[in-house]
């Protein structure tokens, strides 16, 4: 079938610019026939793959890049990493090799049978304003109902409707595997104040106060290292 979509989408073979080529033909070929293409060969290509999803499995975690590899240590700081215990935590895990355009097929086998999907993303939501559009119809029609959390648990508006004290993950500067962690409790309804999370919480108000107050830069602006300007602006004598 992936294949069959793929052939379809190349059409005559060649969805790379040429010349000459306008503007006016350039727009729809990309809308119309590249960005399916390029869908089409996230899916036979498996760029986007669920890494776990145990029956009665009730939050599904989306993410990529970075954030993953931050995820996986945030399990281990839960003592959720592998093993049964994760299993029976509820937990599932998404990873996404191609976020943008997000693929739907894998996104709607992920998130069937779970409450809520928890999107770990740094900055702007991307992935998770993309799921949202995706998974609006499902939702109103009935077929899909679940939940979708990442810069806002959802009950308190979306990313401009709430309050910047009601966010669950920031997006500004970058996510830390204790912050998501802390995430991740609160939405499995964990005790932090219990013995075992007791460094998870310490490690987390540390990070709130650090970020309430961002320390000034104190590097001088000047070129990276090896830019070629370091040396194309020293002009010679009596030049400007």
């Amino acid at each position: 079938k992936s294949q069959k979509h793929w052939q379809y989408c190349m059409k005559d073979g060649n969805l790379h610019i040429r010349w000459p080529d306008v503007w006016a033909e350039q727009e729809p070929r990309i809308v119309r026939e590249r960005l399916p293409a390029a869908l089409a060969y996230c899916r036979a290509n498996r760029l986007n793959r669920i890494v776990f999803k145990p029956p009665g499995a009730r939050i599904g975690i989306v993410c990529a890049g970075k954030a993953y590899n931050d995820v996986r240590q945030a399990l281990a700081l839960l003592g959720l990493e592998d093993g049964d215990r994760r299993d029976a935590s509820g937990l599932a895990l998404l990873k996404l090799g191609m976020v943008w355009p997000l693929e739907p097929e894998i996104l709607r086998e992920f998130a069937q049978g779970l409450d809520e999907l928890l999107v770990v993303e740094e900055k702007r939501p991307l992935i998770e304003q993309q799921i949202k559009d995706e998974l609006y119809a499902d939702a109103v029609q009935g077929r899909l109902a679940v939940r979708v959390s990442g810069k806002t648990t959802g009950a308190t508006g979306g990313e401009w409707g709430a309050a910047v004290d009601q966010a669950l993950l920031r997006s500004d500067y970058e996510l830390t595997p204790i912050e998501i962690a802390g995430a991740i409790a609160g939405r499995l309804g964990l005790d932090l104040a219990s013995d075992g999370l007791a460094a998870l919480r310490v490690g987390m108000e540390a990070i709130a106060s650090a970020t309430r107050q961002p320390a000034p830069a104190l590097r001088k602006p000047y070129f990276c290292s090896g830019c070629p300007h370091n040396s194309s602006t020293k002009v010679p004598e009596g030049s400007q």
